[in-house]
């Protein structure tokens, strides 16, 4: 039976009581044909510090949205009120410019009425009535004597006169007022501008002569 080249199982005939015995190792087997051993596990690779990107702990992300969030609020919150400011100065011109009349009626009436029962009276209301609407930030346009603005000032007649240099209000129809620093109302006035000054752009225009009329009289 020698040179089959079949391997001879050897047993292991020491009793030990726990059960048949284990198998052993074959003679004449083929090498390899014995159990590998379990290969040794690979080592765990440390991950630096920056060699690969890492996520953000969930607290931390949520910390950023929050702020995020409380950044959007505080941005809305200042633009709202910004608008609510402006509709608030919008609604108070109208009505203050709605006042304005009255408030001439009341100068009128003071003017016209000089000396009558009841002046002081009148004087008395005026006076409140404006320091009422000074507390609103209206405030009178200076006008009479000064040089002419026109973006404060609209002409409604222009006449020469050589006691000026340059052209300038001397009488007022109507006063004009700002609110708050913005011009509510132009003052209507009259302008005086020097017989030597030519017209040019922007500047009010003396009424001149008509010459064919001058030739009828004569």
């Amino acid at each position: 039976m020698q040179g089959t080249g079949e391997g001879i199982p050897v047993r292991d005939k020491r009793g030990t009581g726990q059960g048949p015995p284990a198998p052993g190792p074959t003679l004449g087997a083929p090498e390899g044909a014995a159990a590998e051993a379990p290969l040794p596990a690979e080592p765990e690779v440390e991950v630096q510090e920056g060699s690969a990107p890492q996520e953000k702990p969930a607290e931390v992300s949520y910390l950023d949205d929050l702020r995020r969030v409380q950044a959007e609020f505080a941005n809305y919150r200042k633009r709202v009120m910004r608008d609510q400011a402006a509709a608030s100065s919008r609604a108070s011109a109208r009505l203050i410019e709605r006042l304005l009349p009255v408030l001439d009626n009341f100068e009128l009436a003071l003017t016209h009425g000089e000396g009558t029962e009841g002046d002081a009276g009148i004087e008395l209301v005026y006076r409140q009535f404006k320091e009422a609407l000074g507390d609103e930030g209206l405030e009178e346009i200076p006008a009479h004597g000064v040089a002419f603005d026109p973006t404060v000032h609209e002409a409604v007649e222009a006449r020469e006169a050589a006691e000026v240099d340059e052209p300038t209000s001397v009488s007022v129809y109507r006063k004009g007022y700002r609110l708050k620093g913005q011009v509510l109302r132009p003052a209507m006035v009259v302008v005086a501008r020097p017989v030597e000054l030519s017209p040019t752009a922007g500047e009010p225009v003396a009424a001149q002569d008509d010459p064919d009329s001058a030739d009828g009289q004569g």
